[in-house]
């Protein structure tokens, strides 16, 4: 289980990912402003801290934040309270969370590699099937690359296979989508990472 590594990062003072938002979270906001009916509602599946969930709610969305860590929900409600920000926060395992209602985008950051493979397609089929027509998925995944060591960040982690993420919006629109290395210091410790990207939407209604 991933729970007891999670609960000994956020119990760390400070804030284990930071206070900034993701580039996801920033490139969500961007488009979303773009689109003819801008989604209110979030779920952001893995929120850890809350640094997104609270960047959300902050411009103007109507956010729940799920995490496995009641550690890390407790500090992003302190946080959020602190901020004045409004968010719904709730302890949750993205490998068995059910959203008991649809909503207008499904965001994850970081945190899609906890989800084991075999579990992946029934776990995407129901994000997918409780997302409102047009509405948007943001999700990034540690990607695996033979010339990269495995990351000791997180040991119980899964990588996605380069283009599997995407391969999951094979049926909805792309709005964005790439793959990047880079240098990440999470946690203080500097790691080589590989991440694939995507930002898809569900085909609107045909009067839409």
């Amino acid at each position: 289980m991933t729970q007891p590594v999670y609960d000994e990062r956020y119990a760390r003072p400070g804030l284990y990912w930071g206070s900034q938002p993701t580039q996801l979270a920033r490139a969500l906001v961007r488009i979303a402003r773009k689109l003819p009916r801008p989604p209110k509602t979030l779920v952001d599946l893995g929120c850890g801290e809350g640094r997104d969930s609270i960047y959300f709610a902050r411009h103007g969305f109507r956010v729940e934040g799920v995490d496995l860590s009641s550690v890390g929900i407790r500090k992003a409600e302190l946080r959020s309270a602190r901020l004045g920000a409004s968010v719904r926060f709730r302890v949750g395992d993205m490998r068995t969370y059910r959203l008991a209602r649809r909503v207008d985008v499904v965001f994850s950051s970081g945190a899609l590699n906890n989800l084991p493979r075999r579990t992946r397609t029934a776990r995407f089929e129901h994000f997918k099937s409780r997302t409102t027509p047009g509405g948007i998925h943001a999700m990034n995944a540690d990607v695996l690359k033979p010339y990269i060591p495995p990351s000791s960040m997180n040991p119980c982690a899964t990588p996605f296979r380069s283009g599997e993420l995407l391969g999951y919006y094979w049926d909805w629109e792309i709005l964005d989508s790439g793959s990047g290395e880079f240098i990440s210091h999470a946690g203080g410790v500097p790691h080589r990472k590989a991440m694939d990207v995507v930002i898809a939407r569900k085909p609107p209604p045909a009067s839409a």
